[in-house]
């Protein structure tokens, strides 16, 4: 197993610890579980490309660890009344949509694609939410900023699929 998978397992192991004391309202200790995942997620891909080790396990397991992550404190802060089980739900969605699609791809294409800058962009935003739910009253505002980036993000890698799914089917056809 590369050291990046070892980083990604890492952060699934994290987000127990940051999910319980989060929602027990330890916030630091939350915080630094959850600091511990997201500096792995800097580092996993980071990793994996300079040693090359990126391996199709380590695209799939990452943003699985993402999501988990992000997710599970994001589940704590409207556990402890900081955002709404709704605005949770809307968070879900695009979550939910790029997972599908991602499904979708591999069944259809055997395809794992990485991110790309809109999803980058994505993920920036997420993580300046959950910093921001840590520590600022205002973390509310950047957790809907995170969502619409999501939600922006999610619309982006739609149309990709749709137009490669069209230029597929033209190509059939002749």
């Amino acid at each position: 197993m590369t050291l990046a998978n070892w980083l990604t397992i890492l952060r699934f192991v994290a987000t127990g610890p940051a999910v319980y004391f989060t929602v027990r309202g330890a916030l630091p200790w939350g915080f630094g579980f959850f600091l511990l995942g997201f500096i792995t997620d800097l580092l996993d891909g980071y990793l994996a490309r300079i040693r090359r080790e990126v391996t199709p396990t380590g695209k799939v397991l990452d943003p699985v660890a993402d999501k988990l992550l992000f997710f599970g404190v994001f589940a704590s802060f409207a556990a402890l009344g900081r955002i709404s089980w709704g605005a949770l739900a809307g968070y879900l969605v695009p979550q939910l949509g790029l997972g599908a699609g991602a499904i979708y791809l591999y069944l259809t294409r055997r395809e794992i694609r990485s991110a790309e800058i809109p999803g980058k962009a994505a993920a920036g935003a997420t993580a300046l939410a959950a910093f921001a739910l840590y520590w600022s009253p205002w973390g509310g505002g950047f957790f809907w900023a995170a969502v619409g980036a999501n939600f922006l993000s999610g619309v982006y890698y739609l149309l990709k699929l749709l137009r490669a799914s069209g230029g597929a089917r033209e190509a059939e056809r002749r």
